[in-house]
């Protein structure tokens, strides 16, 4: 092995340690973004024993994953009032769209979950 593959091998996994503490302490810092970034700064820098300026740059890019992450889960489902509709709509909620879309386009297993949604609802 080279000296090239062991730099890049410790840099993922450090990369992977990062992004597996911001996971873990996202829900802590709702508000306070800025404040998970730096803990995690600080924990790859003591516990970890990662230089400052490698952590920093680590850090970074485990953010940035996070986020892309946390962004694919920006859709929603209208299912519309009645289980016998032809159309529901997808939902952009970063954007604030929706798209109509046949529900004979669906898989089943997505019709059966509306008429149980619409069941639960009370009229």
């Amino acid at each position: 092995m080279n000296h090239e593959q062991l730099d890049h091998d410790y840099r993922s996994s450090m990369q992977r340690a990062a992004f597996a503490y911001l996971q873990r302490h996202e829900a802590q810092h709702l508000v306070d973004s800025d404040l998970l970034y730096e803990n995690c700064v600080r924990h790859m820098t003591t516990a970890m024993e990662v230089p400052v300026f490698m952590a920093q740059q680590l850090v970074h890019n485990a953010w940035t994953e996070l986020q892309v992450i946390n962004q694919r889960k920006w859709i929603g489902v209208d299912w519309g009032s009645s289980p016998g509709s032809t159309v529901v709509h997808l939902i952009d909620t970063r954007a604030d769209l929706r798209y109509p879309v046949p529900a004979r386009l669906l898989p089943q297993t997505m019709l059966a979950q509306r008429d149980a949604a619409l069941k639960q609802q009370p009229q």
